[in-house]
């Protein structure tokens, strides 16, 4: 007979270095997954590192089964999510665990147990930390990697969960579409041409340009409050603070492309911006979790292979979406796609609810919908 699961905080530095490393016997065989890098979500997970923890809080927790961790899990309250939607939601995430239904609901429900402790009446998830972090379960889509940023799982995961009595909250999508889809000479692309030079007509005051390195701090935090301005109405939407954009800049500035990010302004001011980041998930399959003391090199050296993209959409503050900024934000990312050679693209992720989004990532990038993610959630 199985020993007992027991479920218990995280509260020594071996235990959270168990924590952090737990995906490796999850996964070990998988020729799908791709190895976080382990100082990245040490950080992730350090309040005094994260600027995400000056308005949340998180305990981890892990699963044990006969001596050894088969399971974890994070239970968050974040204040500043709940003092805007006015809610009581606690969050779960960084969830992994082994084919074991007894330890998956054991640590669900000692994140339930943990949020409503803590005042939650409610949670979903995996949100790792949050709506700005990786979202979700893949529950279609299996046999291929995950892109940068994308969450990844088990096909035995939507089971666990449903099984420990969580129902599903919210699908997310994610679009995937070729430069062979969009050429240049496509009817599609020269419709989109000639609409982008009557908007220029009418409104000369509008341009777009790329990002400017040499400014990358201050392009960042301005794309950050364009996103916050504009997104506002979005599921699941939560204001990112100044500090997490600054922190999320540094991880991102050797990886950023600054040719695919789009800003566009109106008469110099910023009104709205697309944004795309080269996929260099392959790349970090083979630092395995590690950048010393070979995979910066690797890192350096692969990026000039990179082939694909992800794009995460158009952000356009309200006030100026009948001005035609949508369309050029298009046409310039489109431009800037062809010119660095880049071969596809992955668009996420897009509420299931979010119809215009859906219909624009489906007529105008002629993208085909092949994953998506769940989000869980039950009463507390």
């Amino acid at each position: 007979m199985p020993a007992w699961v027991e479920v218990r905080e995280v509260l020594s530095r071996g235990e959270r270095r168990l924590f952090v490393r737990l995906p490796w016997r999850v996964y070990r065989g998988d020729p799908d997954w791709v190895p976080p890098l382990l100082a990245s979500v040490a950080r992730t997970l350090d309040p005094r590192r994260n600027p995400f923890y000056e308005h949340a809080e998180s305990r981890l927790y892990l699963a044990w089964r006969d001596g050894r961790p088969v399971g974890r899990i994070v239970a968050t309250v974040d204040r500043l999510y709940n003092e805007y939607h006015r809610d009581t939601m606690g969050f779960w995430g960084f969830f992994e665990c082994e084919n074991d239904p007894e330890a998956a609901k054991a640590l669900l429900d000692r994140a339930g147990d943990d949020l409503r402790s803590r005042g939650m009446t409610k949670m979903m998830g995996p949100l790792s930390p949050s709506t700005s972090g990786e979202c979700g379960v893949l529950v279609e889509g299996f046999g291929m990697p995950p892109v940068i940023l994308m969450p990844y799982n088990p096909r035995y995961y939507p089971a666990l969960i449903a099984q420990a009595g969580l129902e599903k909250a919210k699908d997310l999508l994610a679009y995937f579409t070729t430069a062979e889809r969009l050429t240049p000479d496509s009817e599609q692309v020269r419709r989109t041409e000639r609409l982008v030079a009557l908007i220029r007509r009418r409104h000369p005051g509008l341009s777009v340009r790329s990002l400017r390195r040499e400014d990358y701090e201050a392009e960042v935090l301005a794309i950050g409050r364009i996103m916050n301005a504009a997104r506002r109405r979005n599921w699941g939407f939560v204001p990112t603070t100044d500090a997490e954009v600054r922190a999320l800049a540094r991880q991102m500035k050797a990886i950023v492309d600054p040719r695919m990010v789009i800003i566009a302004e109106l008469d110099g001011q910023p009104i709205g911006c697309t944004a795309a980041l080269p996929d260099i998930n392959p790349i970090l399959r083979w630092c395995n979790g590690r950048l010393l003391p070979l995979g910066w090199l690797r890192l350096l050296l692969g990026r000039r292979s990179v082939t694909q993209v992800r794009l995460f959409g158009t952000a356009i503050l309200e006030e100026y979406r009948n001005i035609g900024v949508a369309p050029i934000l298009f046409w310039e990312a489109l431009r800037a796609f062809h010119q660095c050679g880049y071969q596809a693209a992955e668009i996420s992720w897009v509420a299931e609810t979010n119809r215009p989004s859906v219909n624009t990532i489906e007529k105008a990038l002629k993208a085909d919908l092949y994953k998506r993610y769940r989000v869980y959630g039950k009463a507390l």
